[in-house]
């Protein structure tokens, strides 16, 4: 096993899986600027960074979780799978996966744990995703650990790097919004650099056993129009918004996964996360919103997605 590291800063030693991801990187950079220093998973070779010690391993391999926590103050776990070929697939890294780097934080003396789940945890009967990211939640809930812990359930994440979203902001060039299930069905959103932040003040160990739900603040989501409008400008109308109903897109996402099981290549959309993707209520719930009197936003809906517009523009993607 090797490991990379380089001089530290003033502040906690966090370990971190899911570093090299969408929503890890950003967190890497705010950890960092919090002058935190960060022990992360890795599964390939990474560019040096002061601040960083790269640890060599997967959430499979008990021996790099251990040297990953080990000396850290605080464990923030945000490693998973979001699309997989089977149920199992889900559950073995949401579940198994979580339970080895749950067991060496305890081992190594951890003193809390903070658990990114996910909005879709809440009905599990949805999608494999949501049933692995409750059963997930369940090893901290269920259990008595000698660390304190807190799970995040973020919404919509979109920003810079993200490539879900650039999917569905395609079809914005003809004009067209798709809002699966119903026009007005309701989701709550965040840009990805303000979730990197309210993570990293979460660090302070101040929602102890506690589940917080956290978005950019507006009440009650959005519907597909307020994205529209979001997505408007002065020189472009709203695209138009259209239903994709249940039947359609889970019909799209069946063969899509008989497609991916015969190909051996997990994809996005399937007949599970179709199920997911109609459902009429991903939004926050206000009793779950933590409260951070050292964060707030920088972006709301329209800002946050000019900005990562121009991200997919810069990089020759839109």
């Amino acid at each position: 096993m090797s490991q990379k590291s380089s001089k530290k800063l003033s502040g906690q030693t966090i370990a971190l899986t899911g570093g090299t991801g969408f929503l890890g990187n950003h967190l890497l950079n705010s950890l960092l600027n919090a002058g935190h220093t960060v022990q992360a998973l890795t599964r390939s070779e990474q560019t040096d960074r002061d601040g960083v010690t790269w640890v060599n391993g997967s959430l499979s391999d008990a021996e790099s979780l251990n040297a990953l926590c080990k000396g850290a103050d605080t464990l923030i776990h945000a490693a998973g799978l979001v699309k997989a070929l089977t149920r199992d697939d889900f559950f073995d890294a949401n579940v198994a996966g979580s339970k080895l780097v749950l067991t060496a934080a305890a081992k190594q003396k951890v003193s809390h744990v903070l658990h990114i789940s996910s909005l879709a945890a809440r009905e599990p009967r949805l999608s494999h995703y949501g049933a692995s990211k409750a059963a997930g939640e369940l090893l901290l809930t269920a259990r008595k650990w000698p660390f304190n812990w807190t799970v995040i359930r973020p919404p919509a994440i979109y920003g810079p790097g993200d490539m879900e979203i650039l999917k569905l902001l395609k079809a914005t060039r003809f004009g067209l919004l798709p809002a699966p299930g119903n026009v007005n069905n309701r989701s709550s959103w965040i840009h990805v650099e303000d979730l990197a932040e309210a993570i990293t003040q979460l660090c302070d160990g101040s929602h102890s056993k506690a589940i917080v739900e956290i978005d950019d603040t507006k009440a009650g989501g959005y519907r597909a129009k307020d994205i529209a409008k979001a997505l408007s400008s002065t020189e472009q109308k709203p695209p138009k918004v259209f239903s994709i109903p249940f039947w359609v897109l889970g019909t799209i996402g069946a063969i899509n996964g008989m497609v991916a099981s015969a190909l051996n290549r997990p994809t996005m959309l399937t007949l599970s996360t179709a199920r997911y993707l109609c459902h009429p209520d991903w939004t926050v719930r206000e009793p779950r919103r933590p409260k951070l009197p050292n964060w707030s936003p920088q972006y709301n809906l329209k800002a946050g997605l000019r900005n990562t517009v121009d991200w997919y523009k810069k990089n020759g993607l839109l």
